[in-house]
This record gives C-alpha cells, sequence and structure tokens, in this order.
C-alpha cells in the first residue's frame, strides 16, 4: 500500500511540474506579433505575374535600411492595378521573423 501511495504521489508531482517546463520552452518560442511599416517611395517597375514591384524609397530607421531600390512582393497582386511607373506612393509591408518584406498595402499619393 505505502509503494502504491508513493507512486501516486510521485506521479501527481511530476504532472504538475510538466506545464511549468513548457511554458519556459525555449525551443518553441512564441510567434512574434508582425510589425508594420509604413513608407513612401516612387514606383520604378512593376512584374504583374510574379506579383512585385520595384520600389525606389525612402529609409527605414526601425530595420536599419537606408533609401534604396529594390523588389518587394505584394500580398495581393490586384493592388498593382492601381499604380503605374513612375507614381509616387505610400505603401505597408510586413518582415515577419527574419524574413523578406511583404507589401500588405500599396496606394498612389495625391
Amino acid at each position: 500500500m505505502k509503494r502504491i501511495f508513493t507512486t501516486v504521489l510521485a506521479s501527481l508531482i511530476f504532472a504538475t511540474c510538466i506545464p511549468a517546463v513548457y511554458a519556459n520552452d525555449v525551443h518553441h518560442p512564441k510567434a512574434e506579433a508582425q510589425k508594420i511599416y509604413t513608407v513612401k517611395g516612387e514606383v520604378v517597375a512593376i512584374d504583374k505575374a510574379a506579383g512585385k514591384v520595384k520600389l525606389k524609397h525612402e529609409a527605414v530607421p526601425e530595420l536599419d535600411w537606408p533609401a534604396m531600390t529594390m523588389f518587394f512582393p505584394v500580398a495581393d497582386k490586384s493592388q498593382l492595378d492601381g499604380i503605374a511607373i513612375g507614381d509616387q506612393v505610400e505603401f505597408q509591408f510586413v518582415k515577419a521573423n527574419g524574413g523578406s518584406p511583404s507589401i500588405t498595402q500599396i496606394k498612389p499619393l495625391k
């Protein structure tokens, strides 16, 4: 009987420790909220088939990016219908967990 009681008690103690171990598990970090960056730039090229736009944009200090010209993929290709080469635009993009940036919204400035 003493052996059964000890086994049950040890199992209960072990079971209560498991959630605490997983709560602080560094191997399974929680998903990081995506930061949205808003930037202005000029449309240099548009590749509707690939869903990309090449922009000459201002610096993005939060990412330590200088002003530069680069291609950005767009989340929704239909957004490329409202812009043309030479347009001054304002766009928003996300850069998730060290991955490539992706435009979530782009609109011409008036």
